[in-house]
């Protein structure tokens, strides 16, 4: 069974005596915590759990802006790679990385919801 424990949450609560038996642990210090996030008061360190940093990766890492341009310029035929419905505004834009062509709507949805373009991740995932 495990001992209670002084928890640094409670450095500045009047309220309690900040024991607890359960917490997380500073990897760097070893100072102990009861929720997270939560910046260490000892090393500075930012404890988060690793659910909330894959819910705020995208954050981190944003997908880059497609390149705009006009549909006229396209060599290939005039779909979009993700609805694949034809291109019918005067612009369509381009994933910097893999060169697949999207709609405007796709490219918001792209950005705005996915955080990842579709066609790299088809052209990653093993065959």
């Amino acid at each position: 069974m495990p001992k209670p424990s002084f928890s640094m949450s409670h450095l500045d609560s009047s309220s309690g005596a900040g024991l607890s038996l359960g917490g997380y642990f500073c990897p760097q210090c070893q100072a102990k915590y009861t929720e997270l996030p939560v910046e260490c008061k000892v090393c500075g360190l930012t404890l988060v759990s690793a659910p909330h940093l894959a819910r705020s990766f995208h954050h981190l890492f944003p997908l880059a802006a497609f390149t705009e341009g006009p549909v006229d310029g396209l060599q290939d035929d005039r779909v979009c790679q993700a609805c694949q419905g034809e291109l019918k505004d005067k612009t369509a834009f381009t994933c910097p990385s893999c060169r697949s062509v999207f709609c405007v709507e796709c490219d918001l949805f792209i950005h705005d919801s996915l955080h990842c373009c579709p066609c790299c991740l088809h052209s990653q995932s093993p065959t």
